[in-house]
């Protein structure tokens, strides 16, 4: 009976063995082809780690390319010269149509986004955090109705400078961002569908912290170059941010009487169409909304040509 339950014990114990063996030759799992993992934004759009795979390598090229190649690298060697400096740099910067090029500076911009995301992101936790605690207190000195309006009135100051503070960092990180990608050159490149995920992305984030900052004038170019990309011209938010936009300008100039009659008519036509656009997008043509918006659009404009 020994003898059978032992040989039961090493039987258990080989096949424990095997099994270890097995799990450590087992291959890992193979990389995104992207060079990095996708993510989503907050509009739920799937970020690219990279933005093309880079396919300029000896294997990826027929025998004529990797020939082609070679007689190139024989050429660089002979003229090789670490005291040349090209008076005419346009050779140069041909460089940057390469997709190494474009992949290094779609890399920087996504890093640049992410870090602003995160800014704001944590300043939110913070703000939430501070609440709590906040609320948790125990406001024992508080003896007046004054002071705890006065205490509330302080908690809601420092959450804005909190607010602000952030999203002006952010701003500064989402600017770095859209100049990374500025400067991908390549038109085809530029065309991608990652190219343009990402720099909605951007755009979009910079536009609603730096709108927050309450810098509307900066938020108007950025918010017509957003709406040229892809289907961005169907997103009534965007439409409803820049008739906000063109409507401060409006009355900016109104109030300080720093423009023409002919320049506050072009920004109030612009608020106006981008104020029909969104009301179109968002409740449809023949709604109860939409009329609503087209009688005070047309009392609008039969103000402005009023004397």
């Amino acid at each position: 009976m020994k003898i059978i339950k032992g040989i039961f014990i090493l039987l258990v114990l080989v096949n424990l063995n095997l099994l270890f063996a097995q799990a450590k030759e087992a291959p890992a799992a193979a990389p995104a082809k992207d060079g990095a993992a996708a993510e989503p934004n907050e509009a739920g759009d799937t970020i690219k780690g990279e933005l093309v795979a880079d396919d300029d390598t000896d294997s990826s090229l027929d025998e004529k390319g990797r020939k082609d190649k070679k007689e190139i690298l024989r050429q660089e060697a002979m003229w090789k010269n670490q005291d040349y400096s090209g008076y005419n740099k346009a050779f140069e910067d041909l460089h940057k149509l390469s997709k190494a090029f474009a992949n290094n500076k779609y890399r920087l911009a996504l890093s640049s986004y992410q870090s602003g995301m995160n800014t704001i992101l944590k300043m939110r936790e913070s703000v939430e955090q501070y609440r709590k605690e906040q609320a948790e207190k125990k406001r024992l000195d508080e003896k007046w109705y004054w002071q705890k309006i006065d205490r509330k009135a302080n908690e809601e100051r420092y959450i804005a400078r909190e607010k602000m503070s952030a999203k002006l960092a952010a701003v500064t990180y989402f600017t770095k961002a859209i100049n990374h990608l500025d400067d991908i050159v390549n038109p085809d490149l530029k065309e991608t569908e990652a190219y343009k995920t990402l720099l909605s992305s951007v755009y979009r984030s910079w536009i609603m912290a730096e709108y927050d900052t309450q810098n509307f004038p900066q938020c108007i170019p950025i918010l017509e170059l957003y709406l040229e990309i892809k289907e961005n011209e169907k997103e009534y938010p965007a439409h409803k941010y820049l008739a906000s936009c063109y409507s401060f300008e409006e009355n900016t100039l109104k109030k300080y009487k720093a423009g023409s009659d002919d320049q506050i008519q072009k920004l109030k036509y612009k608020k106006n169409v981008h104020l029909l656009r969104a009301t179109e997008l968002k409740y449809g043509k023949g709604t109860v909304e939409y009329k609503h918006i087209v009688d005070l659009v047309n009392k609008d404009e039969v103000i402005s040509v009023n004397p």
